[in-house]
């Protein structure tokens, strides 16, 4: 099996595939999906690689891998300020948000989140009973209606959960009302937030502070795929998933992922302390792009730009279009990008949450989210920018869309 490196601007953007195909990327724009591989986690996963001790073992190859995972926990829970004990390393963010909520329910107890989830949290809150609140045209829960929900039945409440910003739109939730709405009125009920997509741009610590449980995954940061971690602050007691072992406060059973732990918290140190340097070159960047596009598209807007929306996100609705035609063709050039949530995307229905901000099923399922990290450069912005307008005018016209 072969593989060769390709390099563009002096980074490392593609490989060869291993089925004597090729992909080339010219402009990866598809961040919120999965981040490339921060060298520094990268190193800091080898290393930990190396070890043979399983941590929850006794002889001393196990007491060094147990040494290096707590100084992992220790690291990620000061970056997210909390105390290490509070730290469970999981899988990734689908298994933090499941644990969150499945965790907190029971007992007559239901779960509450906004319609415009992850599906990881809203079809955990579907499957159980659980209560949806809507969103604004822009993307916002709507607060009125969280509190008439918990001043009818607060009581039975068990969980509320509310995303820290959305993976498609980048809007910005009001976490401290949510958070404070909940205190008022289910004084008893936990407060979850997925935190996926935020690290890299906000401080985690700063906007989730009052929350019980918050979930975060290490291949949105820099991080590899396979880690995440679910805050659970105490006193706050969930259930498991998983048994058997024991492991992470009896939370998650199972052999811990050492080298993906160390590598998350490598990723998310790096992600810290270059946070603002990075967050002012990626704003320049989302400006150029949507400036580019505006200027060759003049009849789209972007959806939430009238919220305070994460840096590096931008989503589109193109009418009359389909999203896997658009994809197609912009794959075909070298631009990756996505319709929406990854995690969703191989069917490509349209978008749960555009419908929800009132989208039609016509402008949803047109979609284009395009998403940049640290890694981006302004090449590759003004190629998408080309063959972004080129794609969408060429569609439009084949398929005589007025607003073109």
């Amino acid at each position: 099996m072969l593989c060769e490196i390709l390099q563009h601007s002096g980074q490392v953007l593609g490989v060869f595939s291993c089925a004597n195909s090729i992909y080339h990327v010219e402009a990866y724009l598809d961040h919120a999906a999965t981040t490339p591989m921060n060298p520094v986690a990268l190193q800091a996963q080898i290393q930990a690689s190396s070890l043979i001790g399983n941590p929850s073992g006794s002889h001393r190859a196990a007491r060094v891998a147990k040494d290096l995972l707590e100084r992992s926990r220790e690291e990620v829970g000061a970056l997210l300020g909390v105390a290490a004990s509070e730290v469970v390393f999981t899988s990734g963010g689908t298994e933090s948000d499941n644990l969150a909520i499945f965790g907190s329910i029971g007992d007559g107890k239901i779960a509450v989140c906004s319609t415009i989830e992850h599906h990881a949290v809203l079809d955990s809150v579907n499957a159980y009973g659980g209560k949806l609140i809507g969103v604004t045209r822009s993307g916002v829960i709507d607060l009125e209606g969280l509190e008439s929900l918990l001043k009818e039945g607060g009581e039975r409440v068990g969980v509320v959960s509310v995303m820290a910003a959305n993976n498609e739109t980048g809007v910005v939730q009001p976490l401290a009302e949510v958070c404070a709405l909940v205190r008022r009125y289910a004084p008893r009920a936990l407060c979850h937030t997925d935190a996926v997509q935020v690290p890299s741009y906000l401080d985690v610590g700063k906007i989730t502070a009052g929350f019980d449980l918050v979930s975060i995954s290490g291949h949105k940061f820099g991080g590899p795929k396979g880690i995440g971690a679910l805050i659970v602050r105490r006193p706050v007691s969930i259930k498991a998933l998983f048994h058997g072992g024991g492991q992470e406060r009896e939370l998650r059973s199972g052999t811990q992922n050492l080298a993906g732990a160390a590598a998350m918290a490598a990723a998310l140190r790096d992600a810290a302390e270059n946070r603002d340097k990075n967050v002012r070159r990626i704003s320049m960047l989302t400006e150029k792009l949507r400036g580019g596009l505006s200027a060759k598209l003049a009849a789209i807007k972007p959806n939430g730009v009238d919220e305070m929306q994460m840096c590096n996100i931008t989503n589109y609705c193109f009418d009359g279009l389909n999203s896997e035609e658009i994809l197609f063709l912009l794959d075909s050039a070298g631009v990756y990008a996505s319709a929406g949530s990854s995690c969703a995307s191989g069917a490509l229905n349209p978008s749960h949450v555009l419908l929800e901000m009132g989208r039609s099923k016509s402008e949803a399922s047109g979609s284009l989210r395009l998403s940049l990290g640290v890694t981006t450069t302004e090449e590759e912005v003004e190629y998408a920018i080309e063959v972004v307008a080129s794609v969408v005018r060429e569609l439009a016209i084949k398929k005589g869309a007025l607003w073109i």
